[in-house]
């Protein structure tokens, strides 16, 4: 077959990128087009997502692009959106999840008025986390209502992007699931919870699966980009279902993590998980590139990794992660942790760390080895927890297939065979364009079958497996751990 071109722009929480794929018939070729830091900006006491920048970025990675396309598309991030007036204009820029706002006695006080954390994952099947979409409204309704007043339609991040280069508006399946406003069960917007929060059901669009074309560029970009018969295509349009469509397994069950910025770990499943131990234990039923489901928990990731970086920088010393890791791989093991999922906000987690250690009688990691192994064994033994949740639901072979940049960190891919005690395969690190891309030709009809999906991925791009080593020791660790 001749060489087919898509380019899927891939957002996560602090850059972007715009990936060109060539698949010649058997092989996906993946070359960065561009990339371009991205972050949210505090206005008012709020956090804001810059979707002006995002848009002029992703413009300027199409025109680097001088390949005839079939396709482009875009995920991000879950749960934030933007609001369209009636004549479609963008009424504010997006907020972001990091908000303070957006905290605990917010999300209580949305719960209360829905009727309770069980009757709200009862109705949507989904944990409830301060930062969802839901109370995002809730937040807004309550403080800024002329927003929401003046609102005519919700678009979350990926799709917002769509409607701007293409015009359509409408939500894509996965990044639906991840706002706690639809029902999983029905596979429909959640209009009970509408109800409660008095919510207008018009606010919504409608839901549809991955793989949609959505046409060609609006006139007026086509123009600005040279590109006049490109058309947009509906990927997956959260970054983690991206990233699961590109895990490296042949069957249709298998146990999931997806490593960046956040880690997200969960299965991929044939039905919801439910009862008070998923609610208890935050695990979400969110949506496949398929249209399927996969329980995931969300975990803070190499965030932390990239904040101790940061904080090294502000005193001059330019470590890469690559460095970073070989520091830490040079420093004693399994002396002190941390919860990783105390450590959400930024600031100096040098300081942190250290006043954390010291509180929980712990060895004070002096170094910036120390600090950093600290933080990838903590990260290491907090998947360990998330995965004992998920073991008594898990029937099939006891494998974890890593995918996302986070298998580049090979220290930390040891040390999650460590600590679960179980074979890792590490697979794409650009996972979630992998996705993107993957979804796309499935549209251009590049391929028809999963067997073809599978082969193509196998062909594309390789494996490292990883095998536990110190059981005992890892054990003992995840006790202390555990007593954090």
């Amino acid at each position: 077959m001749a060489t087919k071109n898509v380019l899927a722009f891939d957002l996560g929480a602090s850059s972007g990128r715009g990936m060109l794929a060539r698949f010649d018939g058997e092989k996906i070729t993946l070359e960065e087009i561009h990339r371009f830091p991205h972050n949210f900006s505090i206005l008012n006491g709020h956090a804001y997502w810059n979707i002006l920048h995002l848009a002029d970025e992703i413009k300027h990675g199409i025109m680097l692009c001088k390949e005839d396309l079939s396709g482009i598309g875009f995920d991000t991030w879950g749960v934030d959106c933007g609001l369209l007036d009636r004549e479609g204009n963008l009424i504010s820029l997006p907020g972001s999840y990091r908000d303070a706002a957006l905290d605990d006695a917010n999300m209580a006080e949305a719960l209360e008025k829905i009727g309770g954390e069980q009757y709200a994952f009862e109705q949507t099947g989904i944990a409830s986390l301060a930062y969802n979409t839901l109370y995002r409204l809730y937040y807004m309704q309550k403080n800024m209502p002329s927003l929401l007043n003046c609102a005519d339609k919700m678009l979350l991040m990926p799709n917002l992007l769509e409607y701007l280069f293409s015009g359509v508006k409408h939500t894509e399946y996965s990044i639906a699931s991840t706002t706690q406003l639809y029902d999983m069960h029905r596979k429909a917007w959640a209009k009970p919870v509408f109800e409660k929060l008095g919510l207008k059901e018009s606010l919504f669009t409608e839901v549809d699966f991955a793989g949609r074309d959505l046409g060609i560029l609006r006139p007026d970009v086509a123009v600005e980009v040279k590109q006049e018969r490109l058309h947009v295509i509906s990927a997956p349009g959260h970054d983690t279902a991206c990233a699961v469509a590109a895990v490296p397994a042949k069957a249709e069950e298998f146990t999931f993590l997806s490593s960046g910025t956040w880690s997200l770990m969960g299965i991929s499943s044939k039905k919801l998980l439910e009862g008070a131990a998923i609610i208890r234990s935050k695990i979400s039923n969110e949506g496949t590139a398929d249209g399927g489901c996969r329980p995931t928990v969300n975990i803070i990731g190499l965030w932390m990794v990239q904040e101790l970086r940061r904080n090294f920088m502000a005193k001059g010393k330019n470590y890469d992660f690559a460095q970073m890791a070989e520091l830490a791989s040079k420093e004693k093991p399994l002396q002190c942790f941390v919860r990783p999922d105390d450590f959400m906000q930024p600031g100096d987690y040098t300081q942190k760390i250290r006043e954390y250690c010291k509180k929980t009688n712990q060895a004070v990691p002096v170094t910036d080895g120390a600090l950093i192994r600290c933080v990838l064994e903590s990260l290491a033994l907090k998947y360990r927890q998330v995965y004992d949740t998920l073991r008594p639901y898990i029937t099939w072979e006891e494998k974890l297939y890593i995918v996302g940049g986070g298998v580049q960190n090979r220290l930390l891919c040891q040390f999650t065979a460590n600590a679960l005690g179980i074979p890792v395969v590490a697979g794409a690190s650009e996972a979630t364009a992998v996705g993107n891309v993957m979804s796309q030709l499935w549209a251009v009809g590049a391929y028809q079958s999963e067997d073809d999906k599978y082969n193509i991925l196998a062909a594309s791009f390789g494996t490292t497996e990883y095998i536990p080593e110190d059981r005992e020791a890892w054990q003992e660790a995840y006790a202390r751990f555990s007593a954090l």
